[in-house]
């Protein structure tokens, strides 16, 4: 990967809680803040898109599955140091170390994605969600249009 600064949005998305559920993960390089109605206009312009349905699960382990998709990217690509954004306080404060895993569904996908945090050392952002439009569009759609 070139030397630009690589940016991450992830997404979770849960209809039931736990439902019916997918994540959306998109990342640029460079300039980050792309408006929504431009990526759909041309989906190219992202370094990389990943969505899928993930069956029943909660809103936040599929908020987990997001981050970990933009881990394991990282890692097969050799990226250090991206920035990931989430709009889940929740998880990223957890990777963070701010916040305990109390959750026995989470503490599994804590336990694989705390060592890949370790190794690529990301800059973990919460943003809001008006920020992560891309990342929560990709999750809907997944849920939306694939199979189960």
């Amino acid at each position: 990967m070139s030397g630009e600064k690589i940016t991450f949005f992830c997404d979770g998305a849960s209809r039931g809680n736990p439902g019916d559920a997918a994540f959306g993960v998109v990342a640029f390089a460079g300039k980050a803040d792309i408006p929504l109605n431009e990526f759909k206009l041309d989906e190219s312009k992202a370094l990389f898109i990943r969505a899928e349905r993930l069956g029943k699960r909660t809103n936040n382990e599929a908020e987990y599955a997001a981050l970990l998709a933009a881990l394991e990217f990282c890692t097969e690509k050799n990226i250090k140091a991206p920035v990931i954004c989430s709009d889940s306080e929740l998880v990223i404060k957890q990777l963070r170390g701010e916040y305990k895993v109390k959750g026995e569904n989470l503490k599994g996908l804590y336990a694989q994605a705390l060592p890949l945090v370790q190794k690529i050392k990301p800059s973990l952002v919460h943003v809001r969600r008006e920020k992560n439009q891309i990342a929560d569009f990709l999750a809907n759609r997944a849920l939306d249009t694939l199979p189960a």
